[in-house]
């Protein structure tokens, strides 16, 4: 039977009609620490039989939860199996500003198997992130061979590199 600190973060999580100005992640801060493990579980995929809309809703929230727990899940969640869930972490992290992500995003473009639009949102991240770390990681992505990473030729990405679609 869930918590009565679970079945509120799930029920702001499932909300359709949240009052204008409600940041659902600063409001499950407010309610302390166990909510917000509440909420990076959700996101984690770790509390089974949930709609996905729920847990997508959570991994939105994280992009303004300021605790480390929120941002070491946002990490994790970069690479995700689920492109959509990685595509939240990845707006997420580049939120946060989470530089810690910086190494998974690196690992994600250096796949070759990258769909383009994750290779843009990870582009697009590191860009937001702007630190030396993520700088440098974009300068690799820019020099790395096309032929060898082909989500590296494609049109989205070299606006997102040079600096078009910001």
């Amino acid at each position: 039977m869930p918590t009565e600190t679970e079945n509120a973060v799930i029920n702001l999580l499932s909300a359709t009609d949240l009052p204008p100005g409600t940041d659902p992640g600063k409001l499950i801060e407010s309610w302390g620490n166990e909510a917000v493990t509440v909420a990076c579980e959700i996101a984690s995929g770790a509390m089974p039989g949930l709609r996905k809309k729920i847990r997508t809703n959570a991994v939105d929230a994280l992009q303004t939860i300021d605790r480390p727990q929120a941002r070491e899940t946002v990490q994790l969640l970069i690479k995700d199996a689920d492109t959509d869930i990685s595509i939240r972490a990845l707006r997420a992290a580049a939120s946060q500003k989470n530089n810690n992500a910086v190494g998974a995003m690196t690992k994600l473009l250096q796949s070759t198997a990258l769909p383009p639009l994750l290779a843009a949102e990870t582009v697009d991240a590191l860009i937001k992130i702007d630190s030396s770390d993520a700088r440098q990681a974009l300068q690799q992505y820019e020099s790395a061979d096309p032929t060898k990473f082909p989500h590296r030729d494609n049109n989205l990405v070299k606006q997102f590199l040079n600096g078009r679609a910001r």
